[in-house]
């Protein structure tokens, strides 16, 4: 039991001899088995480092007879030595620790060794260093380790690819009041750590090189003098918040192999006016491109996320939209949104399947909108407050269309459902106050409340359905029944004079719905508003030439109401050149009483208060 005893307290012994702290030309140092640290002053007044001005960091100390190498340096080990001006490290060194030289305000020189990997917390903050090399072999930089040094150069050669950071106002060379000007990479670097440039100010332009692979989240963020930058030609992603605040910065090259776009990568950009989104590009993140100068913007048919507010704030006027399908932010997060829209031009293209909900929402300068053969589906509120869209074809494509699409287009006079669609979605067209006909194809089979909302100029409604659809007051409040005509298939009109809400309409006349217009010759079948039903299916009915009116495209004949005893009543219906006409438009100035009459967004051919384009009958 005494030899056990013995034993162990040999081993304590000896163990505590490896870790005694030694005095070796006015150095101390911690003597581990193999390797020696450099440690803060042991004298018993703290004044032995606080003399010097330069300390000269030996590789190795010898020590009974032993030879240590130095391969750190010690938590606090110069703290508050305001001396100190200049530092010469050894290559043997790998670590410096926590605060080692934390507040030598008058330190400006020192040497960072090849072989170093680690600079822990606050290293060197309040120093007065101007310029550093970060080596190659660094993996490791403490939350501020050069924290509030004068530095005006900085060149970073670490060439692993996994580099540890401090962040925000913690990476490694913040000052609020930054003076670097000049960043510069190494030929080998991999990684741009995240924070790497956090905040300087001053920096103008930064030079990656081809091997860079890897980028770190807001390793530019508030760069705002930086006016050039390349990116490496095969980055997937730009990080979050990666540019953000480099309000100097007008263009970008993106890589062709940019697949993803993170949050506030370009946010605040205020100068930012060029930017090429390639083909391949699949998402781009919350608040990406907010409030940069992007005039023109054209969305790569790869995308298909768009996060929230992706492009406020822009001065944008033209957009071209390319992706078949794509997910989007809603509401006042919608894309493009703006309080105050710039937007005159929305161009589809070709191949586009799907239109987002809330894709041009609050877009009040955009007039005309084109929709490709494509489409399928448009969705919540995708045009809602477009207050000047005049003129919107729905392609016979679409088979959906959703709640609020068309809602407070108060400037759509014609709209057509299109053929294939069989729900009128809540509130589609609700507000839309310049409204005046509107076409409900026979595959409608339910009309949700609110549809026709305050649409208080409706002329015309022309419904198709065989079974007149359920309506609310509410989907036609405010929509003046006594004017508004309501046109329904001829065989079917009782129904609809039976049906609630349906019925309330004064104005209710059959119409056929298999009208044939060949070679100039068209069969007729009319039911007049007092029920005399005639039958023209045995005869028919030569259409004349429509005449030429300068100004004017001809679009169709209508049939009209009448006696069709001696020949069909028609009607030439003309859309005019000019859309800025609003009002009657005299045909001859000699016969005043000949002129074409504005109904709705085309005009009627009229003469002394009578239709006198007559089809004749064919013998």
């Amino acid at each position: 039991m005494k030899k056990i005893t013995l034993t162990l307290l040999a081993v304590m012994a000896c163990t505590l001899s490896f870790a005694e702290t030694v005095k070796i030309n006015g150095l101390y140092y911690s003597l581990g088995t193999t390797t020696a640290t450099l440690v803060k002053d042991q004298s018993s007044d703290l004044s032995t480092y606080k003399a010097y001005t330069s300390v000269d960091v030996p590789a190795s100390v010898t020590y009974n007879n032993y030879t240590y190498p130095v391969v750190t340096i010690g938590t606090s080990a110069f703290e508050n030595c305001s001396n100190l001006q200049s530092v010469t490290l050894p290559n043997s060194i790998t670590a410096i620790y926590t605060d080692a030289f934390y507040g030598c305000s008058k330190l400006e020189d020192i040497n960072l060794p090849e072989g170093l990997t680690t600079i822990n917390t606050r290293a060197f903050e309040y120093c007065n260093l101007d310029t550093i090399i970060i080596p190659s072999t660094v993996t490791s930089l403490g939350n501020k380790a050069f924290y509030d040094n004068p530095l005006k150069s900085i060149t970073w050669l670490p060439s692993g690819s996994s580099i540890s950071t401090g962040t925000g106002e913690d990476s490694p060379f913040y000052n609020s009041n930054s003076k670097v000007t000049s960043f510069t990479f190494g030929p080998n670097v991999k990684t741009v750590p995240g924070y790497l440039c956090y905040k300087m100010s001053r920096l103008d332009t930064i030079v990656l090189p081809p091997s860079v692979s890897s980028l770190g989240q807001y390793a530019f963020y508030y760069c705002t003098n930086l006016k050039s930058i390349n990116l490496p030609a095969t980055q997937k992603t730009l990080p979050v918040s990666f540019f953000e605040g480099c309000t100097s910065l007008e263009s970008i090259e993106l890589p062709a192999t940019l697949t993803t776009i993170s949050t506030d990568a370009f946010y605040g950009c205020s100068k930012l006016a060029n930017v090429t989104l390639h083909e391949g590009l699949t998402t781009i993140n919350n608040r990406a491109f907010v409030n940069c100068k992007l005039a023109s913007i054209t969305i790569p048919s790869t995308v298909t996320s768009i996060g929230n507010g992706a492009f406020k704030g822009n001065p944008t006027t033209s957009v071209t939209w390319l992706p078949k399908t794509c997910s989007i932010g809603t509401g006042d997060g919608s894309p493009f949104y703006s309080t105050s829209s710039q937007i005159t031009s929305f161009v589809f293209g070709d191949s586009v399947k799907s239109i987002p909900g809330y894709l041009c929402y609050n877009m009040n300068k955009v007039q005309n909108i084109v929709l490709p053969e494509s489409l399928t589906t448009i969705g919540q509120y995708a045009f809602n407050n477009c207050s000047l869209l005049k003129d919107v074809t729905i392609p016979a494509s679409v088979g959906s269309i959703g709640t609020y699409a068309f809602a407070f287009c108060t400037s759509i006079k014609h709209f057509e459902f299109p053929t294939g669609i069989t729900t009128l979605a809540t509130s589609v067209l609700e507000g839309s106050t310049a409204l005046e006909e509107v076409i409900i194809p026979a595959s409608v089979t339910t009309i949700n409340q609110d549809a026709f909302y305050n649409c208080s100029k409706l002329m015309a409604i022309h419904n198709y359905a065989i079974t007149p659809q359920t309506l609310q007051e509410q989907a036609v409040y405010n929509v003046n029944k006594h004017t508004c005509i309501l046109y329904v298939p001829i065989d079917y009109i009782n129904l609809y004079r039976a049906k609630a809400v349906w019925c309330d309409f004064d104005n209710i006349i059959g119409v056929q719905t298999d009208l044939l217009f060949e070679d100039r010759i068209v069969n007729v079948t009319y039911l007049k508003p007092d029920s005399s039903l005639y039958y023209m299916e045995a005869q028919t009915w030569a259409v004349p030439h429509e005449p030429h009116i300068e100004g004017f495209t001809f679009v169709k004949w209508q049939v009209l109401p009448g006696d069709l005893a001696d020949g069909i009543v028609l009607v030439a219906v003309y859309q005019s050149n000019n859309p800025t006409n609003t009002s009657d438009v005299v045909v001859n100035p000699a016969n005043k009483a000949q002129k074409l009459i504005r109904q709705g967004n085309v005009y009627i051919l009229r003469d002394d208060e009578l239709f006198t384009i007559t089809g004749q009958k064919v013998q």
